[in-house]
């Protein structure tokens, strides 16, 4: 069983039947039609059109057409295009209670409901206040949205400073470990002089491999086999211990 509701500036005739989903009763205006006190209409989109019995019928006339025909009559509750196709043609007005109207989700059509204008006047007022708060709500709403976009933006990029802060710590340490090897590869054997000699037969002729600026260079082998190239400081070269 559909659930019922009353249309915007309408109420349940019987609030206690309302209330046990007997919806039998209908509804009934908030506010009774003053007719040429200066009634208006409220627009309704998306409505499957009220019954028919009551309803009069033109092919001929437009939509202000309509709504000033609607208007000379103190019976007339609502009026519509007759046919919605090509911006509308033809004239639909309805007499006294408006029966079966249903909000519809797709196909629906647009009624016109005759009301008393200070209602409609109402209704612009209650519009007009709540467009500031809407606007309020649009920007606190994008407002939040920018701050969180920031501060995931920093986040972000805090964590991708921290990452490239312990890569290059990484960088750093394996660098160091790998310059104390350096080091340690580099660092030269120390032989004892009386080794070296032995290696090179006393430093023989027959050891020599050449001469530099420094001195000459002999060749030899140490008692573990290892073959050695080794240079004899000249007293003139200013180097080694002295």
């Amino acid at each position: 069983m559909p659930v019922c509701q009353c249309l915007e500036k309408f109420k349940p005739k019987s609030l206690e039947a309302w209330n046990t989903m007997d919806w039998s009763h209908g509804c009934k205006r908030n506010k009774e039609l003053e007719c040429h006190n200066g009634d208006g209409f409220i627009k309704f989109d998306g409505l499957k059109l009220p019954d028919a019995t009551y309803c009069w019928v033109n092919k001929t006339m437009n939509l202000k057409e309509c709504r000033a025909k609607c208007l000379q009559n103190c019976s007339c509750t609502a009026y519509t295009n007759l046919d919605i196709r090509g911006g509308g043609s033809g004239c639909a007005i309805w007499f006294d209670d408006l029966m079966d109207i249903r909000q519809v989700l797709a196909g629906g059509q647009e009624l016109y409901i005759r009301v008393l204008a200070s209602e409609i006047a109402d209704r612009e007022e209650a519009k007009a206040k709540a467009k500031p708060k809407m606007k309020i709500a649009v920007i606190t709403t994008a407002t939040i949205f920018v701050v969180l976009g920031i501060l995931v933006a920093s986040y972000c990029l805090w964590k991708n400073k921290a990452k490239c802060a312990d890569r290059m710590e990484n960088y750093r340490k394996n660098d160091h470990e790998i310059d104390d090897g350096q080091k340690e590869d580099l660092e030269l054997p120390h032989f004892e002089f009386t080794a070296v000699a032995n290696a090179t037969n006393n430093f023989s002729i027959n050891n020599k491999l050449g001469e530099g600026g420094y001195g000459p260079v002999y060749g030899g082998m140490l008692e573990d086999g290892q073959e050695i190239a080794v240079k004899r400081l000249s007293r003139s070269s200013g180097q080694g211990l002295k």
